[in-house]
């Protein structure tokens, strides 16, 4: 039988600790060139699996490992239609970080990002 993390005599979490942990998981998640490529290819919709892996440049075992992670961070959602799985922004707000991001990169010699809209 698995016990709970927290002992019964300690308090909940407060509310902004537990969004904390959110945001961070979701920072998290976008921490990783391959994470960031696949957000880029949602820009514009749904996007299968494969094409997926495609924009990110892996395996689509890779790929797989991936979209679990921005899954569990809240950030994309699924459908499967037939034998392919499509995917999708659920946060497409998330761009508009992006674009924030590439107004103050300090890497003055690399040319910005540009998220299609």
């Amino acid at each position: 039988m698995k016990r709970s993390a927290r002992r019964h005599d300690e308090p909940a979490p407060k509310p902004e600790v537990i969004q904390c942990l959110h945001q961070a998981q979701v920072f998290k998640a976008l921490g990783h060139f391959g994470r960031m490529a696949i957000v880029h290819a949602l820009a514009n919709g749904e996007v299968s699996a494969r094409d997926l892996a495609a924009a990110a440049g892996c395996s689509p075992s890779t790929a797989s490992r991936h979209l679990l992670v921005l899954r569990h961070a809240g950030l994309i959602a699924d459908v499967r239609r037939g034998q392919q799985i499509f995917y999708r922004l659920t946060c497409p707000c998330v761009l508009n970080f992006v674009e924030c991001l590439n107004r103050v990169s300090p890497w003055e010699r690399m040319p910005p990002i540009s998220v299609a809209s």
